[in-house]
């Protein structure tokens, strides 16, 4: 995979660095927010626990003789966010999933689907996936989402997922504010909408500082505005910070023989309403 890189010059200085969370306490108000659902995000959870046998199936680390298949010992995507896409997929039966950003998490959603032998029709929306996963996919579109015909998400339906792991970084004509400005309002009411690399109720962590990540500013906002557009379904962040909702799935973790993987948690779902 190649990388383009491009130079930005700022006239205003700009420090990066966590305002909320880590050292300091959480952003007070999202804190409240999404600790509004934790009873349902507990009762999600303990449902996950039913899947302990399939999921137990799938390798720690990766057989290059099955390189479509999925791996827990994966840097991009992996512990509680791998397990709540697996999760939600076998419990939701969705009939579309499409994906903005795809790699490891196109084989864990296809391992979900054959498991289940659920039939979701797969789309993958990327211009270079960090892995070859053309084969898992009914439909592949190898072009920035920037360039692609935005109708195609008029084909969702209640129950239906939009998976977004894209670039992370809102600017004009980029992927990300596409899809908060264009993609996200045309959705219809029940589709479940996942966002990746989310730190909410905290800031981005000080390592990442130098990536200039802002996406998650864009989603706070529009959750700090307390409309009705939006659901919170699973805030992995939140739950992995919350020894209480960590706990209910430690069960899974020893079963796969990786009590450290419950540490580990960025993706962020919504359902539209």
């Amino acid at each position: 995979m190649t990388r383009e890189f491009q130079t930005i010059y700022l006239d205003y200085k700009v420090t990066p660095t966590p305002r909320f969370g880590w050292e300091k306490k959480p952003h007070g108000k999202l804190h409240a927010i999404i600790d509004r659902g934790r009873e349902m995000y507990a009762e999600r959870l303990s449902t996950f626990r039913t899947l302990a046998e399939p999921l137990s199936r799938i390798a720690m680390r990766e057989d290059q003789a099955r390189s479509d298949r999925p791996y827990w010992r994966n840097p991009w995507f992996t512990g509680l966010d791998a397990l709540a896409l697996y999760g939600l997929l076998s419990e939701c039966k969705p009939q579309r999933y499409y994906e903005i950003g795809s790699g490891n998490t196109t084989k864990f959603a296809k391992q979900a689907v054959r498991d289940g032998q659920l039939g979701t029709y797969m789309v993958s929306i990327d211009p270079e996936p960090r892995t070859e996963i053309d084969a898992l996919c009914d439909k592949v579109i190898r072009q920035p989402l920037e360039d692609t015909d935005l109708t195609l998400f008029d084909e969702l339906e209640a129950g239906d997922f939009l998976f977004v792991d894209s670039s992370h970084r809102s600017f004009m004509n980029s992927d990300v504010t596409v899809v908060f400005m264009e993609v996200l309002p045309r959705l219809k009411p029940g589709v479940y909408v996942h966002f990746h690399d989310i730190f909410l109720p905290h800031d981005y962590p000080a390592a990442w500082a130098k990536t200039y990540y802002n996406e998650q500013y864009v989603l706070a906002a529009a959750l700090l505005a307390e409309g009705t557009t939006f659901e919170i379904v699973l805030p992995n962040q939140f739950i992995v910070q919350d020894s209480e909702l960590r706990a209910l799935l430690l069960p899974v973790w020893e079963r796969l023989g990786a009590p450290d993987l419950d540490n580990v948690g960025g993706s962020f779902w919504l359902r539209t309403r």
